[in-house]
């Protein structure tokens, strides 16, 4: 379980230190003991955390640093200490050493519990922090955070996961766990997130929470708005169609018969949906239809696609509307 310090209680390392560097809202801590070392990333955290350290769980600790065996809370105590009084004079710390997460928190948090009291987290909430991905590392595309472990922790835990991933540069990942918090830190993150200037995809993806949570009703003009900005299948490609196919209106179709003329790399695609959706055909396509598809790409000359196009608009029966997208 974790425990509160207002200040190392063990004996200092003899030779160690600590060297701390910043990349961004992050970055990574090494202790030194001679010719060994360890290392640690950190980020900043959300009130009452001002930073969070992360280093080995317990389980893996002995094997990645045999020459520190059995002093993983001696060495995370020293560096948890060393952090304070390097960057945050007068915190104090809490030390999870199964889930190898250090909280640096504010000392006026500390204060708010009798001298002495140990801070205790659930297994929940140290499982969450420890599939915590440094922002200044890539995400594998099929990694996010641990939602479940969300329901497992207590209404503060929540409340501080919450205010954790606010401070985060939003992705889905973020959205996906925030939509599981019932705060309103969470719904107001989930509300920045709609608004994101840089992403497509977190735009929809926060839209997509909106509107299953009954904040959003109209859904349809916001996913049409963002098909026609479409470029790259990397915007965010995938949700859209997702959304679109479970929002089959006819503003949505027109957005897709919009992105459908676009000289764009996901033209071919939102063809393919259009085509779907009106019945015009299925997928797996015909040959024929798969030329047509092709010929609406990017690099295409105009009067190939054009000409495809021309076709596109016969099979699902539609015009392009020039006002709808105003």
């Amino acid at each position: 379980m974790p425990r509160r310090e207002s200040r190392a209680t063990g004996r200092r390392p003899l030779g160690a230190s600590v060297e701390i560097t910043q990349s961004g809202r992050g970055g990574s801590i090494t202790y030194r003991e001679g010719a060994n070392a360890a290392g640690f990333d950190w980020e900043f955290g959300a009130s009452p955390a001002i930073a969070l350290i992360f280093g080995p769980t317990a389980e893996v600790w002995d094997r990645r640093y045999p020459w520190a065996a059995g002093r993983q809370a001696e060495i995370c105590d020293f560096v948890a200490s060393e952090a304070v009084r390097q960057q945050a004079n007068g915190a104090h710390f809490e030390v999870d050493l199964e889930s190898g997460t250090i909280s640096v928190l504010e000392r006026t948090h500390a204060k708010s519990r009798p001298e002495g009291a140990r801070a205790t987290h659930t297994a929940a909430y140290a499982r969450f922090i420890a599939g915590i991905v440094p922002p200044w590392q890539e995400w594998r595309e099929d990694q996010a955070y641990d939602v479940a472990a969300i329901a497992e922790m207590t209404a503060a835990e929540r409340a501080e996961i919450a205010g954790l991933l606010a401070e985060r540069p939003p992705t889905w990942r973020e959205v996906a766990a925030l939509s599981v918090i019932d705060a309103d830190a969470a719904r107001r993150a989930i509300e920045a997130a709609a608004n994101n200037h840089l992403s497509i995809d977190v735009r929809l993806a926060a839209a997509e929470v909106m509107h299953d949570q009954g904040r959003l009703p109209d859904l349809d003009a916001l996913l049409a708005r963002e098909i026609r900005n479409l470029h790259r299948p990397a915007d965010g490609l995938t949700r859209a169609l997702r959304l679109a196919e479970r929002h089959p209106s006819d503003t949505v179709k027109q957005a897709l018969l919009w992105a459908s003329y676009n000289a764009t790399e996901c033209a071919p695609r939102c063809a393919g949906l259009l085509l779907s959706l009106t019945g015009a055909g299925k997928p797996p396509f015909s040959a024929e239809v798969e030329r047509l598809l092709r010929k609406l790409d990017l690099h295409n000359s105009y009067f190939d696609r054009k000409a495809a196009f021309d076709e596109l608009c016969r099979l699902v029966g539609m015009e392009l509307d020039p006002g709808a997208a105003s």
